[in-house]
């Protein structure tokens, strides 16, 4: 008696299903290797006109591939009760990380390793290449300090101050003037005179382009901006604007790279009636009736001719008086809602009904509406010498001669009434006396909590607090609490750590080892490449293009994740190659089985795949298995070969049943299909 066959899919399904495999492919395709693709973006960035963005993602690599620093510390725990060394320890990873972050390392890597009484810290820090300013920075015991609001007011400048000041400002200008000149000169070589001449280390990176100025940039600045941008929309694209335009920190000469219009502005003036109560912060005693009663009389007597009169006798606004209400041109955004509302509805030279906003009542005279103007500026920027570059400014906070030298426990607790989470602090007896004298001090005040010279907290002091014991609140949760514990804990229980080793790896070593990395898994998938070709013929062909999109998948898989890529992780993706296609193999030996069986090609395919299904399942489980062992309880080195394994096998169970097996069925629909042994049939037994 024969087996029932397995269900078969409609040809539409499977060609549905091959569809969405292509779209993956080339996403994944695009991600992995976006050379192609970036080409063809920038075809049609240049035929539309549209800046498209390229795909720049990179592979972020490890300490062996890309070059750096390795670093192996012990610490000295002797002070230290045994029960406490882990949290010790794990605060000396936090601060160590931050410290390493600080550097601008990518993926860092901080480990604690313990043997027996023995603590070591091993730091990898890929892309450094000053050992020295490293092993500097992070061989630092973690310094934890109280502070208090500083009330100190900065000194002012000495005449000979304030000379030195203009007199570098003076030549700053003078310079300036002169770039200008050489700018008006050549204005297409304005890129590169940005990189060369603006004393701005943005500017310098991107040639001074600010992009497209928004109203959200606009507003950022403070005005700084306004004046500029006012006279760009003047300027036609592609020319320097004439002059120097000074802003606070710097003498700017400015660019209109491209100019386009976007939605429209308008240009207002208003007459504010406030009230009692009001956003306006404008002193007055009048209530809200009262305001509407006035500005509805003033409403009756409102004209064009006689709007400007209306305004300077009646608007509480204090800079009517010199600007008789007028708002100048503004897009929408700048106002508030009530207001950009009802001056972009109503008409040209119309005077509005009541408008009711959070500063007051207004009536609205609008006087214009055109197309918003957006230009595309680039700027030379030439720094100007400021007080605080003379007299530096008064820090916020000031040291107490309280530090975590003073602190003997920081634990995490809970609220007895509320129950939320809070960490409970010990001083010894010194740090006793100091802290009641600081809260003393300070009631209704903050008290910063500082760790490397960061606050972690700002507490407010309730009243003096006696005994040296403290308890920061917040909206923590427990898990946060715990974090704030054992950071404050690193800094009151310092935990020295000594330099025992270090390696650098240079650039030129590290290129070398991903080039071999390279080449080594291109050979293997070659060699995979042949063996499957020979031995399985039109399956082994289908399964070597689902290895490439298996490599496309992984690839993409270690970009977005990301992953860092190491030596050892590379051989945890080649080695997953071979776990791919041999997947494939169990379906294929099969295969063979089922149509020496006598059955149809189609149908012994999905039967081959149904049988082989249980084999590659748990085979798959078992080497995940694995994965999990050796990345739980192993070291770095072995950690990145464990996880790319695992994600390769991943991946591979889903190439192996879904992809091969619809390449499998698309084939079978071939001319292909007509000479039976190149699908691995032979004659019937």
């Amino acid at each position: 008696m024969k087996r029932p066959s397995s269900q078969k899919l409609s040809q539409k399904t499977v060609q549905r299903r091959l569809g969405w495999l292509v779209l993956l492919f080339l996403a994944a395709g695009s991600l992995s290797y976006p050379a192609p693709a970036n080409w063809l973006i920038g075809q049609l960035s240049s035929i539309t006109g549209i800046k498209i963005p390229e795909i720049q993602t990179p592979f972020v690599l490890g300490l062996d591939l890309q070059g750096g620093t390795s670093l192996e510390y012990e610490a000295d725990v002797s002070k230290i009760a045994p029960a406490e060394r882990g949290d010790a320890m794990g605060g000396v990873r936090d601060v160590i990380e931050r410290r390493v972050n600080a550097l601008g390392v990518s993926e860092p890597l901080v480990q604690t390793t313990q043997s027996g009484d023995s603590w070591r810290v091993s730091v990898e820090l890929a892309g450094v290449r000053d050992i020295n300013e490293a092993i500097k920075m992070i061989g630092e015991t973690p310094i934890l300090e109280f502070k208090v609001e500083n009330d100190e007011k900065p000194r002012e400048l000495t005449a000979e101050e304030k000379k030195m000041r203009d007199d570098k400002n003076a030549d700053a200008q003078k310079r300036a003037e002169a770039i200008l000149a050489e700018a008006k000169a050549n204005p297409a070589n304005f890129e590169a005179l940005a990189r060369e001449k603006t004393e701005d280390e943005a500017g310098k990176q991107n040639g001074g382009d600010l992009g497209f100025v928004t109203q959200e940039m606009l507003n950022a600045a403070g005005g700084e901006l306004d004046t500029i941008v006012a006279q760009a929309k003047l300027t036609a694209p592609g020319s320097v604007i004439e002059g120097v335009y000074p802003t606070t920190r710097a003498f700017n000469i400015v660019k209109v790279e491209e100019a386009k219009e976007e939605g429209s502005e308008v240009r207002a003036a208003h007459l504010l009636v406030t009230f009692e109560g009001s956003q306006s912060g404008i002193p007055t005693t009048s209530t809200k009736e009262q305001a509407r009663a006035k500005i509805e009389e003033l409403k009756k007597q409102a004209t064009v001719q006689n709007f400007e009169t209306l305004v300077l006798d009646n608007s509480d606004e204090p800079a009517s008086d010199e600007t008789a209400g007028d708002l100048g041109y503004f897009a929408k955004g700048v106002m508030v809602e009530e207001f950009e509302n009802a001056v972009f509805a109503q008409a040209t030279g119309t005077i509005s009904d009541i408008v009711e906003s959070p500063f007051g009542f207004h009536l609205i005279h609008k006087i214009d509406e055109r197309p918003a103007k957006q230009v595309r500026l680039r700027i030379i920027a030439v720094k100007k010498t400021l007080d605080t570059d003379i007299v530096p400014p008064v820090e916020p906070w000031k040291g107490t001669q309280l530090t975590g030298k003073q602190l003997e426990r920081a634990v995490v607790d809970f609220d007895q009434q509320l129950g939320s989470a809070q960490v409970a602090l010990q001083f010894n007896d010194e740090g006793s006396k100091l802290f009641q004298e600081i809260t003393r001090d300070n009631i209704g005040k903050p008290v910063a909590i500082f760790l490397d010279g960061s606050p972690i907290s700002t507490p407010v002091v309730n009243q003096e607090i006696i005994g040296g014991r403290a308890v920061i609140t917040g909206n923590f949760s427990v898990e946060e609490a715990k974090l704030l514990a054992r950071r404050l804990q690193a800094g009151a229980l310092p935990v020295p750590i000594n330099l025992i080793a270090q390696q650098s790896v240079g650039p030129t070593l590290g290129a070398d080892s991903l080039q071999k990395s390279i080449q080594a898994g291109l050979v293997a998938f070659l060699l995979i490449a042949i063996f499957a070709v020979l031995l399985y013929r039109v399956p082994g062909a289908a399964a070597v293009l689902v290895l490439v999109i298996y490599a496309a998948l992984n690839a993409a898989v270690f970009k977005l994740v990301p992953i860092t890529l190491t030596l050892s992780g590379i051989a945890g993706f080649i080695l997953s190659i071979g776990m791919a296609i041999d997947s494939n193999v169990l379906v294929f030996e099969r295969l063979k089985e089922e149509l020496l069986d006598g059955r149809s090609l189609e149908t012994a395919l999905e039967e081959a795949f149904k049988r082989a299904w249980t084999s590659i399942r748990d085979g798959h489980v078992t080497i995940l298995i694995s994965c999990a062992v050796l990345f739980w309880f192993s070291s770095s080195l072995i950690k990145g070969f464990a996880l790319t394994l695992a994600l390769g096998t991943v991946i591979s169970l889903f190439t192996a049943t879904f992809t091969t097996r619809t390449v499998l069925r698309v084939l079978s629909k071939t001319p292909l299909a007509k000479w039976p042994w190149l699908f691995l049939a032979s004659a019937k037994k």
